[in-house]
């Protein structure tokens, strides 16, 4: 599945959020667009509305497997990689098993950045 498919599949699934996926000034920009997917989807997890979350986490895990390596490198960096379960952390145990460990991986490499970081101004400074 290419961009273009992708993106008539998720607004075909979630009309509501048609206006922002397709607006012109991020039309064809599949990160962008994927961004806007979960900005919808963080509402959900905040706002504790378990339908949207089991849906948004169902769509994801059903077209994973079907798309272009593009659109997938974009769904894990712009849509799993960014999502926050600060203020729901029970909505974490919906993701799949195969989602769940990809978002582990994303934030265990996210934190080594924050350690080598450190690591480096601390060997720079002996």
């Amino acid at each position: 599945m290419n961009n273009e498919e992708f993106i008539t599949t998720l607004v075909s699934v979630f009309p509501e959020i048609k206006e922002d996926i397709l607006d012109e000034d991020i039309d064809g920009l599949i990160t962008l667009q994927i961004g806007c997917f979960r900005k919808f989807t963080q509402e959900a997890i905040d706002g504790n509305d378990l339908p949207v979350i089991k849906k948004c986490f169902q769509f994801i895990n059903d077209n994973i497997g079907e798309v272009e390596y593009r659109v997938e490198n974009a769904i894990y960096l712009s849509f799993l990689n960014k999502l926050n379960f600060d203020k729901n952390p029970n909505a974490k145990r919906l993701l799949s098993k195969k989602l769940l460990s990809a978002k582990d991986d994303l934030d265990k490499y996210d934190a080594s950045k924050e350690i080598n970081v450190k690591l480096n101004k601390f060997l720079d400074n002996l």
